[in-house]
């Protein structure tokens, strides 16, 4: 019975949000730039950005699934209630409609991919 609600209370956390963590810093930005082309070859738009310390993105939603890819530096962001601190190497995907909000703590702030699928696409 504990592994059926065990699964159940997964399937709850992940409905907002899902986090990957790169397993060595070794290839890391090769290991970015190939999720990247896969995401262009998906028909998603690509954003480099770039934020400093303190920035704020306040609390937001769209609806669409976004991923962020943290190439420098970190993100603490909030999804629906819960607090996630994402590194270098971290990519998290946002499920549409999920209210979040992005916030830079570290004295270097953040370079990060933020990537949607194209609106309209037939």
């Amino acid at each position: 019975m504990d592994t059926i609600f065990h699964n159940i209370q997964l399937i709850l956390v992940e409905k907002y949000y899902e986090v990957h963590t790169a397993d060595s810093a070794n290839s890391l930005e090769i290991k970015i730039f190939r999720y990247l082309k896969e995401l262009l070859l998906r028909d998603y738009k690509i954003y480099e950005m770039r934020q400093k310390q303190g920035d704020l993105i306040p609390y937001h939603t769209h609806g669409y699934k976004e991923i962020l890819v943290i190439a420098e530096g970190n993100i603490r962001m909030i999804v629906e209630e819960d607090i996630i601190d994402l590194k270098a190497g971290d990519m998290i995907s946002i499920a549409p409609w999920a209210v979040h909000l992005s916030c830079f703590p570290v004295e270097k702030g953040a370079f990060f991919y933020l990537c949607h699928p194209l609106r309209n696409k037939k």
